[in-house]
């Protein structure tokens, strides 16, 4: 290994911390090769009392940086750099991602609409598939919204990879869980790819009720919102199913069926035929789980479009009656104005702590730790200008073309 005192650490100009974590602690930097290009470096944490516990972290930090070396996706955070030092201090360095997390647009905005939430479902699914395909299958095994950034293009960006893994059948997983997102078998340190599609419905659920998903309970959204579109509410509650075999058998099914579903919201829309190309060897099983999850909701789909249309004239008259309700062009504006590059650049790490939630804020995972919020600890950076975008005149758009212009990479016209 390279001594301390390494040209590794003049590259980059370290500009404050972002955010810490279980595993280690994030900071915002800017490399010099690059022309100052914002990065983020991530710092294992070397505060571990047990020999074991720390020898299990370095393992775990290292398969991170292995892992996210051979991805190459859009919808992942995108490596190029890690080091490590004589003392035993190991380091990775990714993309910044502007933009906000899920679950900060959730607390800052409410719930997602069905189509938006849908919209965004085909995006994780496509970033699944991308995971599920490779050679091994990779499982990400923390899929949740603190998870999962929106870009100010709408793009979904997978950014934290700590707890992947390759999937070997015969092989038991560290048991890592976080409540109300993980199945039953990841407790029992055995994950598989339909493990992150529970993730995927716990995390749908959250989108669309606002309510946090309840550990090891199956996700109904209808229970919280019971106009919710009956194949969407199936679909969530089928993807949550206790057992494995009970749930989809892939993401690319999970896409498709989402796909129906935005249809039904939007009889107009044609689906892209290459959903539908992409692959023909589909089992009787995942035919058969398939047309369970569509079959439940078809009864009542012509009702749910009529009153998609006189939910749409309610929501017009109640917009000329009261405040309009956040747009996704307020959200776009919202991810746009991250200030803690500007203000960061003339300071040192020393003399720039980053921002903390409040006590009552702090979320923890089952195993106690605390939730690693480095990019949403950024977007939250961003609410010195909270006040700019109410400012914005109301769109008049149709809900459809500003979710398009805004949305426009999840799904294609």
């Amino acid at each position: 290994m390279t001594s301390a005192v390494d040209p590794w650490f003049k590259r980059y100009r370290w500009l404050q911390m972002l955010g810490t974590g279980g595993m280690g602690v994030i900071y915002l930097a800017e490399d010099s090769v690059e022309d100052n290009k914002p990065c983020v470096i991530k710092q294992l944490n070397s505060k571990y009392s047990d020999p074991d516990e720390m020898a299990e972290a370095v393992r775990l930090f290292k398969r991170e940086a292995q892992l996210l070396s051979q991805l190459n996706h859009p919808g992942v955070v995108h490596f190029f750099d890690h080091y490590s030092t004589e003392d035993g201090k190991y380091y990775l360095v990714m993309d910044y991602v502007r933009g906000s997390s899920l679950e900060s647009v959730i607390n800052d905005f409410g719930p997602f609409d069905e189509d938006d939430a849908v919209k965004v479902g085909i995006q994780i699914c496509e970033v699944l598939e991308y995971l599920h395909e490779q050679d091994p299958p990779i499982i990400y095994r923390d899929l949740k919204p603190s998870n999962l950034m929106l870009t100010p293009e709408g793009q979904i960006v997978f950014i934290d990879f700590g707890i992947a893994r390759t999937f070997m059948p015969k092989e038991s997983a560290t048991r890592v869980v976080t409540a109300g997102y993980s199945p039953p078998e990841q407790y029992f340190g055995k994950p598989e790819t339909r493990s992150d599609l529970y993730a995927l419905g716990a995390t749908l659920g959250h989108l669309i009720t606002g309510a946090r998903p309840k550990p090891l309970t199956a996700t109904i959204p209808s229970q919280n919102k019971p106009d919710i579109l009956p194949n969407l509410d199936e679909l969530v509650k089928a993807l949550t199913s206790h057992s494995p075999e009970d749930r989809p058998a892939t993401a690319r099914h999970v896409r498709h069926a989402l796909y129906r579903i935005y249809q039904e919201l939007h009889p107009e829309f044609e689906i892209p035929d290459e959903v539908f190309t992409q692959r023909s060897n589909t089992t009787k099983e995942e035919q058969y789980i398939s047309q369970k999850i569509m079959k439940s909701g078809m009864a009542a789909a012509a009702s749910a479009l009529r009153q998609d249309e006189e939910k749409e004239e309610k929501r017009r008259r109640a917009s000329e009656e009261a405040p309009p309700k956040a747009s996704f062009e307020r959200l776009r504006s919202y991810g746009t104005r991250d200030g803690a590059i500007s203000s960061a650049r003339n300071q040192k790490v020393g003399a720039v702590s980053g921002r903390q939630p409040p006590p009552d804020k702090q979320r923890t995972t089952s195993t106690g730790e605390r939730t690693v919020r480095g990019r949403e600890t950024m977007a939250e950076a961003a609410s010195q200008m909270r006040s700019v975008r109410d400012l914005k005149p109301h769109d008049k758009r149709n809900p459809l073309e500003k979710i398009f212009d805004w949305l426009g990479g999840i799904v294609r016209r």
